[in-house]
């Protein structure tokens, strides 16, 4: 790829999102449930597709990428609409008399997605629909391991019928995969490891570019001697060798209490010595790959037990390539225990207590997950609190991670950010505050001029304000809204306008007869038709010429708001609905929203009155259902 075309997709992508994030948020929604549903219904073609990039056995590829891709999905359509909803916030009330503050969420634009080989489709996926459903247009990078599920996403893409241009997947090799950051996307979110992300990060940082980096661990595992033993082994076993320890999340780092630590460690042995490997159905985890892996692994293995480690498991001395392999007595300045360990290989280590564990767990940088083994639930609880992790699992592990509801991130050399959950979509938003001042105002007391009378008013309040003690208790609680009113007798102001009237003008089908209803909403409690909610209501007949309808919906302070109005057919004084809540009546909405599924959403119908008069425009639309 050279820059010129990684300039063009940022381009295209970018006008691609510009007409995707004009969609309402359920309409987005609506577009990739497409997507989860022929995700669902192709899982095995993208298991084998996956099996055949990665080697990785069936199960883990229907669990760990399929699975918990499709359950993020499904969270996210049901969700995503109450998550992002603008929202009103909370002000001061002494220096902001009469204004309002209101935060809504905004897609960044262009997101560049680095995803990597282990789990090619969950991480491809999962952080692609979730900055999609956020607004934004992706360029995903899959690692160039992994072409056949590369080719795979943009084929599902494609079937969901995604606009053009808005997902585009890419499998260039390493040394091209900096050309897409320099055409300067809108956020960067990478996957991989720490040593990749910190040249990905830094790079980024030089261009301004937001950017979460999901890296690698060195995850501990504690095992306290009034664990489940049986439990624990087994858990240990999976959270250490589950994909060859290809898992990020997996454990390799084992403590275990001294008091059973010999007991505890001849019971892993045997249970390791259990495992089935290979590439059968039946295999409990695949032979470790690629070759480089091995290599590098094998390296660090090396190192360890040049410098006293010992080697537990197997046996006799494994030949390179032989795993997986369990050691003890390593290091702590091995590089075993400094280095990300990506494949399946467990060190073992003795602790006293837990004031011992924990400052051997938290001394190593990397600071992803990790796992506590217990009977006490209450002291796995305050061990988790105590450990440098972005996510804690008591008594299980790995599993932690893929809880849709829940975020999912690391610290320290880590990563930085968290995705999955609500913090997902947070992650791939920005958020803009609005404040809204009272127009009828002349002047603020901040403006100018500034006086010293000003200074030394504010230098009293602010001391009687945050006063020490009871009193300021008492103040803080009661005063700010006495002190607003003194402040605003010292602001000479013109006599408040009048507000306007709101007048609606209603075109009706030909043959309308009856009367038309109107409701006149200042937030979206209630909207479009719940008649307690409304600020104004009332019924105006049909002209017997059919000529529009026109309201006299009275005065409205300055301020936002949005209007319903239907044809009461049958003159019960209420909207009658069908099937799947679809109006059997005419209806409308200020700005005519275009119609979609469900009713309109009142940021979509919503108009600012002013202090003069106000004619708005509304035509009845009639729904076939």
């Amino acid at each position: 790829m050279t820059p010129v075309s990684a300039a063009e997709r940022v381009r295209t992508a970018k006008t691609a999102q510009l007409l995707w994030a004009r969609l309402s948020v359920n309409a987005r929604c609506r577009a990739l449930s497409k997507l989860r549903v022929e995700i669902a219904r192709r899982s095995e073609e993208i298991v084998r597709v996956i099996r055949k990039d990665t080697g990785k056995v069936a199960l883990d590829a229907l669990g760990g990428d399929v699975m918990v891709t499709l359950e993020q999905m499904r969270f996210y359509e049901r969700r995503t609409a109450k998550i992002l909803k603008s929202r009103k916030v909370g002000k001061p009330a002494f220096f902001y008399s009469g204004a309002s503050f209101r935060e809504s969420f905004e897609p960044h634009g262009v997101v560049l997605i680095y995803s990597p080989y282990n789990y090619p489709f969950q991480l491809s996926v999962v952080p692609l629909i979730t900055a999609l459903i956020a607004g934004n247009a992706v360029i995903l990078k899959c690692s160039e391991k992994t072409p056949g599920v590369a080719g795979l996403i943009g084929d599902l893409c494609k079937a969901a019928q995604l606009p053009p241009d808005l997902v585009q997947v890419v499998d260039d090799p390493p040394n091209r995969a900096l050309e897409l950051l320099d055409a300067h996307p809108d956020m960067v979110f990478f996957t991989g490891s720490s040593i990749v992300g910190g040249i990905i990060a830094k790079r980024a940082a030089g261009l301004l570019i937001p950017t979460v980096m999901e890296l690698g661990g060195k995850d501990p595992g504690i095992v306290f001697a009034d664990c489940n033993l049986e439990r624990t082994v087994e858990g240990v076993v999976y959270g250490a060798f589950s994909h060859a320890g290809q898992v990020c999340v997996g454990i390799k780092r084992l403590y275990v209490e001294q008091a059973i630590y010999e007991v505890y460690l001849r019971k892993l042995i045997e249970r390791v010595a259990r495992l089935r490997i290979g590439e059968h159905e039946d295999a409990d985890l695949p032979s470790f790959g690629p070759a480089s892996s091995c290599k590098a692994l094998a390296s660090q293995i090396e190192e360890a037990v040049h410098t006293g480690a010992s080697i537990a498991w197997p046996k006799d001395r494994p030949a390179s390539g032989e795993f997986p392999i369990i050691l003890t007595d390593v290091p702590a300045d091995s590089r075993l225990m400094r280095e990300e360990t990506f494949g399946p290989v467990l060190c073992v280590f003795p602790f006293r207590d837990e004031q011992d564990v924990i400052g051997q767990v938290n001394a190593v940088p990397f600071a992803l997950s990790a796992s506590v083994w217990t009977g006490n639930r209450s002291r796995g609880l305050a061990v988790a609190d105590q450990i440098n992790a972005g996510s804690c699992a008591i008594n299980d592990v790995i599993r932690n991670i893929a809880n849709p509801y829940a975020s999912f991130g690391g610290n320290g050399i880590s990563g930085h950010g968290r995705y999955h959950g609500p913090q997902g979509l947070f992650a791939f938003s920005r958020i803009k505050s609005v404040m809204t001042a009272d127009e009828r105002k002349n002047s603020e007391q901040h403006w100018f001029p500034f006086t010293s009378k000003t200074v030394t008013g504010l230098n009293r309040l602010l001391k009687f304000r945050h006063s020490a003690g009871a009193v300021g208790a008492m103040i803080g609680r009661f005063i700010p809204l006495f002190i607003c009113g003194l402040l605003s007798l010292a602001v000479e102001s013109q006599p408040a306008h009048h507000p306007g009237h709101l007048i609606i003008s209603v075109s009706a089908p030909a043959h309308a007869h009856g009367e038309i209803a109107y409701l006149v909403f200042a937030s979206p409690r209630g909207f479009p038709n719940d008649r307690t909610k409304a600020l104004k209501r009332g019924f105006v007949p049909v002209p017997p010429n059919n000529s529009p309808v026109v309201i006299d919906a009275g005065e409205l302070a300055p301020g936002r708001y949005a209007v319903s109005v239907y044809e009461d057919v049958n003159g019960n004084q209420k909207l009658d609905m069908g099937l799947l809540g679809i109006p059997k009546e005419p209806v409308g909405a200020s700005n005519n929203p275009a119609p979609h599924f469900g009713p309109p959403h009142f940021d979509e119908c919503a108009f600012n009155m002013g202090n003069s008069d106000q004619k708005i425009a509304i035509s009845l639309v009639e729904h076939n259902g």
